[in-house]
């Protein structure tokens, strides 16, 4: 446990969960995640290695604080203190434009607990009502099926479209389909 002198400071919290930045102690936890294969199957880079978590996930984190004032943020447990996952509001260019997406991450062992829900419903809650962000997108491959239905629940509903697009320039036969989901701030 770090001494409240240097803890990373607290973004937004749930019952259940605190979201606080990323610092150089959160390694091993997000080795946990970020390494597992099946955590990052949906995600473009595939799993990572502690130098990859070191000297490129970590230093972009810290950057995105710095340039946006958003970011992915650890998910802490509140009932041990554990750094289970990561969710945030990162900028994407999407179509030429910008676009601030929600996105997650959590330990498998965590999944179906309903904490990435929650994560993200903070999330974008932070997003309308504390960042004054003027809507959110998320972009999930087509398969990530529980991912489409997540993004609906955190949009409570509102103004949601979905469509196809290709992911990079891959040949015609490895390309993965992603869907856009973007909801207004409204009933937030």
């Amino acid at each position: 446990m770090l001494p409240d002198a240097v803890k990373p400071p607290i973004v937004c919290e749930t019952s259940r969960l605190i979201l606080r930045q990323f610092n150089e102690s959160d390694l091993d936890s997000l080795l946990a995640f970020r390494g597992d294969p099946e955590v990052m199957r949906f995600s473009v880079t595939g799993p990572e290695t502690r130098e990859d978590i070191q000297t490129k996930y970590l230093p972009s984190c810290l950057r995105r604080y710095s340039r946006d004032g958003l970011g992915q943020w650890a998910v802490v447990r509140k009932s041990d203190g554990e750094c289970i996952g990561e969710c945030g509001i990162c900028a994407q260019e999407v179509e030429g434009g910008r676009e601030f997406e929600i996105s997650y991450r959590m330990r498998r062992d965590c999944w179906g607990a309903g904490l990435a829900t929650e994560a993200a419903r903070a999330c974008r809650y932070y997003g309308f009502k504390q960042a004054g962000l003027p809507c959110g997108s998320a972009l999930l491959e087509a398969q990530f099926r529980r991912g489409h239905r997540r993004a609906r629940s955190t949009a409570s509903g509102k103004h949601v479209v979905m469509r196809g697009t290709d992911w990079f320039d891959a040949p015609r036969d490895s390309r993965s389909t992603f869907a856009r989901v973007k909801t207004d701030g409204e009933g937030t």
